[in-house]
């Protein structure tokens, strides 16, 4: 390749990490963000109290904004790391063999966790004998997502079906080529998100998530030099604070809460879970597993139930919230105990991340079950 496209970003066009460091890097970040997702479930809900029982400069609002505001890259590297290994994957698949095996992985999943949450969801109708109608059982499943959570499927399912198209054009594109494509995505999206209705904006919302798809697969195959770095990380460093105070402002202005400046597309977000995941790619994860063996381990594990971890999660929050076990947990009750929300919010995270593992690791001793479900 030509030194035109080589000193794009600084470094060289060729992959920058072993085979085997990958794999190291990408279960580390997969688990990272396994129970981040956790975190930001256990205590997101308080940004919603805003304007009904919170306003400006109530506490929980507060907290729960700059939490939030720390973990919002944690859904973005779940796509990042599928376009990592799928777009990035040598081996060749006919169509059919690759689309029936990704659509076999989340589509059978989705089948039965979407029930198990329908179920849930109507529990009151349920549990007082009245089934619910047809109508509004068929309008949560077709037009609504079933639970909060469960979006994530169908827009993975999309990025599925584009994948073997994505993957004929990346292998044909040059580095340059590539970063003009991820420019364009972000830009109309960050202008889709904040003016929404400026000439040619509004017909390139269909640019999605494939940006973030895209990006996992550049940053996972070329360098990035640390000229980039040396500006990349401070700036990265100040977005969870400049996210906070844009949800606060935002929210504060409107009278409600206003989420614009925590959407995937806005330009805060897109930097720092950029270098977030620049730095973890970096890192020096086989000196790390030869040092800490046993936490390695741990963390292997966690990637590799992560998935069932994704889908459980929301329940075992909801259930300790709600104290059908006899015991209420969440941010700022545990144990029936009043608790800052500051300490709350982790300690809930933390018994949600541990009680999903320990109820996925049960259920994976079945083998239908961990061949088809999780």
């Amino acid at each position: 390749m030509s030194a035109h496209y080589s000193s794009t970003l600084g470094g060289q066009s060729q992959a920058s990490v072993s085979s085997s460091s990958k794999r190291l890097y990408i279960t580390s970040i997969r688990a990272i963000a396994a129970c981040a997702v956790v975190q930001m479930h256990a205590i997101g809900g308080y940004l919603y109290w805003y304007g009904k029982e919170a306003a400006a400069f109530h506490t929980q609002f507060i907290v729960a904004d700059i939490y939030y505001s720390f973990l919002r890259w944690a859904t973005p590297f779940f796509i990042m790391i599928s376009g990592a290994l799928l777009l990035g994957n040598p081996r060749e698949q006919p169509l059919g063999v690759f689309l029936g095996k990704r659509m076999r992985r989340v589509l059978i999943p989705f089948a039965f966790w979407g029930g198990i949450y329908l179920l849930y969801y109507f529990r009151g109708s349920l549990y007082f004998g009245s089934l619910p109608q047809w109508k509004e059982v068929a309008d949560r499943i077709f037009y609504q997502d079933i639970y909060f959570h469960l979006w994530f499927i169908p827009m993975i399912t999309g990025l599925y079906l584009l994948t073997p198209v994505l993957r004929i054009w990346v292998k044909a594109a040059s580095r340059r080529d590539l970063e003009y494509f991820l420019g364009l995505i972000f830009f109309f999206n960050m202008c889709h998100l904040y003016i929404p209705g400026f000439l040619i904006v509004k017909h390139f919302a269909w640019f999605g998530y494939i940006g973030y798809y895209l990006l996992g697969y550049y940053l996972s195959t070329y360098p990035i030099g640390q000229s980039w770095k040396r500006w990349l990380y401070p700036v990265a460093l100040l977005m969870p604070l400049l996210s906070a105070w844009l949800v606060w402002w935002m929210s504060a202005r409107k009278g409600d809460y206003d989420e614009t400046a925590f959407v995937y597309a806005s330009p805060n977000i897109l930097l720092m879970t950029s270098a977030w995941f620049l730095f973890l790619r970096d890192y020096d994860w086989e000196g790390f597993a030869q040092r800490h063996p046993k936490v390695h381990r741990v963390i292997s594990y966690v990637s590799e139930v992560s998935f069932g971890v994704y889908f459980i999660h929301p329940l075992i929050l909801d259930i300790l919230k709600n104290s059908y076990l006899g015991v209420r947990i969440n941010p700022h009750s545990l144990f029936d105990i009043p608790v800052p929300l500051t300490i709350g919010g982790i300690v809930t995270g933390i018994i949600a991340t541990v009680l999903s593992v320990g109820l996925i690791s049960l259920m994976r001793r079945f083998a239908f079950v961990r061949r088809w479900l999780l």
